[in-house]
């Protein structure tokens, strides 16, 4: 593949067979699209998250298609496209050491946190990611008590909100184990914010 002045797009997913595209190109998610772009191109976070920010205003509600129909299927293609960055920083951040991870994980967490509450009907597993990526950032570095509490309850709110909506999830055990450390860590914060120092 030569990519010469003109942005290539691969929308929908790539076909699985040729990996050869992968020595040289990378793929930045766009909606339902991703750039390809030449594998030494360098990534601006920061850059990307608000270009691809309010790409397209997709207006259907979630959901609101049979669910065996056509557009159900295209529907949930246009809904996971909102988040495609907030998960691909999210990614990035998991495969990095240092201060650039900490940025990609609150970058993520602005992102999601940005999507799930500008919708009151959105898939169920935003809320599970949201979850991760308060987690993550929580563990990511030192956060003061206020940012660590808040962190705190939106992982327990989110995990929680994700099993309500996904009733027959495999890991339901993990994550409840998940809810149930977290609510521990938020508890032993707050006796220490109560005794002090």
């Amino acid at each position: 593949m030569r990519m010469r002045s003109r942005p290539v797009l691969a929308c929908i997913g790539l076909t699985d067979g040729d990996p050869s595209w992968e020595r040289s190109f990378t793929r930045w998610p766009l909606g339902v699209c991703d750039l390809l772009v030449p594998a030494h191109t360098h990534f601006h976070p920061e850059d990307w998250a608000h270009r691809t920010r309010n790409l397209y205003q997709w207006s259907q509600p979630h959901n609101s298609f049979h669910p065996g129909s056509w557009e159900h299927v295209a529907n949930e293609e246009m809904w996971q496209a909102r988040m495609k960055t907030a998960f691909f920083l999210y990614d990035l951040a998991e495969g990095m050491e240092g201060d650039g991870k900490a940025r990609l994980y609150q970058l993520s967490y602005t992102l999601y946190k940005e999507i799930v509450e500008a919708y009151p009907v959105y898939p169920p597993n935003w809320d599970r990611n949201m979850a991760l990526a308060c987690e993550r950032l929580l563990r990511s570095g030192p956060q003061g008590p206020g940012v660590a509490e808040r962190l705190l309850s939106c992982g327990i709110k989110h995990f929680s909100l994700y099993l309500t909506k996904e009733r027959q999830e495999p890991q339901a055990p993990a994550i409840r184990s998940a809810i149930a450390q977290l609510l521990q860590e938020r508890e032993r914060l707050r006796q220490n914010l109560v005794q002090g120092p």
